[in-house]
């Protein structure tokens, strides 16, 4: 699921990233660099979304990153587990960013309030943390 509020993009991803989801990103983003000139990026992994990806869609989301990576003014990646499967999402963040050559900062949460929090602190103006985290929150019941 893709939603842009204000100067963030939101991805709740609930099973593996597609084709369909990366054109929907791209397009967002497109989106979003039309009317500001920095915004943010929040994605949220749902327990058990693979987290592996075909080489053609790592390449199209390196590219996007890289497209957009000096308008971001962060990306706040939440994934709320521990163990084994936390450590390889921060493996994948930090893989594509450095394909990418990503020059914003990016986080990984375990907690989806805190990682609107940072993430409403490093983007001005809407929406706030508070209504970030309330509107993911509501995305994540709707899927």
């Amino acid at each position: 699921m893709v939603a842009v509020s204000g100067r963030c993009l939101i991805h709740i991803s609930v099973e593996r990233t597609t084709a369909t989801t990366i054109s929907l990103i791209r397009r967002g983003l497109a989106d979003l660099s039309d009317r500001y000139d920095t915004f943010g990026y929040l994605c949220v992994l749902e327990p058990g979304t693979k987290l592996t990806m075909a080489p053609d869609l790592r390449e199209s989301v390196d590219a996007y990153v890289r497209r957009y990576s000096t308008r971001f003014t962060g990306a706040a990646i939440v994934f709320e587990a521990t163990g084994f499967q936390a450590t390889v999402v921060r493996s994948v963040v930090t893989a594509v960013n450095l394909a990418s050559r990503a020059s914003h900062p990016t986080k990984v949460f375990d907690d989806l309030r805190a990682g609107c929090s940072w993430l409403g602190r490093l983007t001005p103006g809407e929406p706030t943390a508070s209504r970030l985290y309330e509107l993911s929150t509501q995305l994540r019941k709707a899927k």
